[in-house]
């Protein structure tokens, strides 16, 4: 029995996780095979598919699906978007912070690359925001990203 409720208790802490707020936009690449969801008073970039921009233009995320497994990727990746600080590589999500894209200048505010597995592959996004207190916000749009419904 006690196993049994742990187990309800992950599942539905995942689920609650993976959940975005009611009123939130769903956004999805250009193939609709991954999504994330952003606040209502976001805007979709009508050229760049999978891109979201807030309304004071200082945030953005932009998402895309990828056939190759996470570990696959990682090399790639990690050379084109050298990390800066990990902040979770479990199998199922990778996650971390970068300044630049390899051989360019340092990018303004904070700035991450996060990967996460699904049944076709990976969906990969890039988030960034200039300020500090939109933190709490971004986590919200990384936890939803996934595969599209």
């Amino acid at each position: 029995m006690r196993k049994s409720g742990i187990a309800v208790l992950v599942m539905l802490s995942a689920i609650a996780v993976a959940a975005a707020p009611a009123a939130w936009k769903v956004v999805t690449d250009r193939k609709k095979t991954c999504q994330y969801s952003v606040p209502a008073d976001w805007t979709l970039d009508s050229l760049l598919v999978g891109t979201a921009i807030s309304a004071d233009k200082k945030d953005n995320a932009v998402i895309h699906g990828n056939p190759m497994s996470l570990a696959d990727i990682k090399p790639t990746v990690r050379e084109m978007i050298p990390p800066d600080k990990v902040i979770e590589d479990n199998g199922k999500r990778y996650w971390y912070s970068y300044k630049h894209l390899a051989n360019a200048s340092d990018l303004p505010g904070t700035n991450w690359y996060v990967a996460v597995v699904v049944p076709s592959g990976v969906c990969a996004a890039q988030v960034s925001f200039k300020d500090p207190g939109a933190e709490s916000v971004m986590k919200q749009i990384v936890d939803s990203i996934g595969a599209a419904k």
